[in-house]
């Protein structure tokens, strides 16, 4: 689309034709508008790519949280377990069948519908040697094995069973090693949290 020029006759003055102007200021008019929907568009496209971005990154969130709040509710119980455990007589902490007792009382932390299985695990622990004396500094018997005089196994809500079922007696030890393990089910997927500690006869109740 041209301009048309044209000579005023009376003035001398060089024109242009008004009607192409208008023409040319309407094209120009319609481009803007293409070009805005165009970005309205993407911009649009944007948002919706933001907010998706931002409903996954929610559900991950959560999923962590109730993840750390299991884990912590395992910890707990594994610590309120130790403390039973402590509490008991040197027979009890001994004996199996005292222990399987034991893991049918639940803890504050315990929660069937979170933790699916409890293991109290006794296993011999190293006694300083004292004798003979004097020694500038005793040292210890070798380490024991990995293996565990007993162990008290509770899955879900179901009776706690020992194994081996006739275990070697412990009363003649000095110290043990208690190993308690607490797991749960996230997604498929077992977790634990694991804590021990060791127990000496002397310590513990007479009653």
């Amino acid at each position: 689309m041209g301009i048309e020029l044209k000579i005023d006759e009376k003035t001398g003055v060089l024109t242009s034709d008004s009607y192409a102007l208008k023409g040319r200021g309407k094209a120009f008019t319609q481009h803007e508008r293409g070009t805005t929907l165009v970005e309205v568009a993407v911009a649009g496209a944007l948002l919706v790519l933001a907010l998706a971005s931002l409903y996954a990154l929610y559900g991950t969130t959560v999923k962590e949280a109730k993840g750390g709040d299991t884990a912590a509710i395992a910890e707990q119980n594994s610590i309120a377990r130790i403390d039973q455990m402590r509490n008991l007589t040197w027979n009890n902490t001994t004996s199996p069948s005292s222990i399987a007792t034991l893991l049918t009382t639940p803890t504050s932390s315990d929660n069937a519908a979170t933790i699916s299985r409890e293991v109290i695990s006794i296993y011999p622990a190293a006694v300083p040697q004292t004798l003979p004396l004097p020694a500038p500094t005793p040292s210890p018997s070798p380490t024991p094995g990995s293996t565990p005089f007993f162990s008290v196994t509770k899955i879900g809500t179901a009776t706690p069973v020992a194994s081996p079922s006739a275990p070697t007696s412990v009363l003649g030890e000095k110290l043990i090693r208690v190993e308690v393990t607490t797991e749960w089910v996230s997604s498929a997927t077992t977790h634990q949290r694991q804590l021990s500690t060791l127990i000496s006869k002397s310590g513990t109740k007479t009653r």
